[in-house]
């Protein structure tokens, strides 16, 4: 079963640990593989002191009908009282040999994201913009001037 690994942080860059978080993945529905039905009941995994979790999940790739996951983020008090919940809006998509959750989430671009250079950004998200010039050297033959938006 592939892992799907990540590190949960607050936007001060500090650990929940206090705060008792779980993730929460929810199927989006039923599937179906040769030999198994899988419900949608969800898998929980609480990270460790640092913020970092692995949860196995069942690969996207390898059922029927299509399906993602769906993230939902708890955390409480210090006293154990309730805080705050985060419903991820994106779908999370499972290869079957696994990998980072911000490389497998289907998260849409910023709006002002544009990646200029000869090579292709190595993960874009939808939407985001590729122009196709060396930014050292406006004249350097493989300018193209092209630019690509990746769906």
């Amino acid at each position: 079963m592939p892992a799907v690994t990540g590190t949960l942080r607050d936007f001060n860059i500090q650990s929940l640990a206090a705060f008792s978080p779980r993730i929460i993945f929810t199927p989006s529905g039923v599937a179906v593989s040769e030999t198994r039905l899988y419900s949608t009941k969800p898998v929980v995994v609480v990270p460790n002191l640092g913020g970092d979790f692995e949860v196995f999940l069942q690969a996207t790739e390898d059922v029927d009908p299509a399906v993602w996951y769906t993230i939902r983020i708890e955390w409480l008090d210090s006293d154990k009282g309730y805080v705050g919940v985060d419903l991820v809006e994106w779908k999370l998509f499972v290869p079957s040999d696994g990998g980072s959750i911000g490389d497998l989430l289907r998260v849409p671009a910023s709006a002002v994201r544009v990646w200029v250079g000869l090579e292709p950004p190595a993960y874009p998200s939808p939407g985001t913009l590729w122009l196709l010039m060396n930014p050292d050297d406006v004249d350097d033959p493989r300018n193209t001037g092209y630019l690509y938006e990746w769906s």
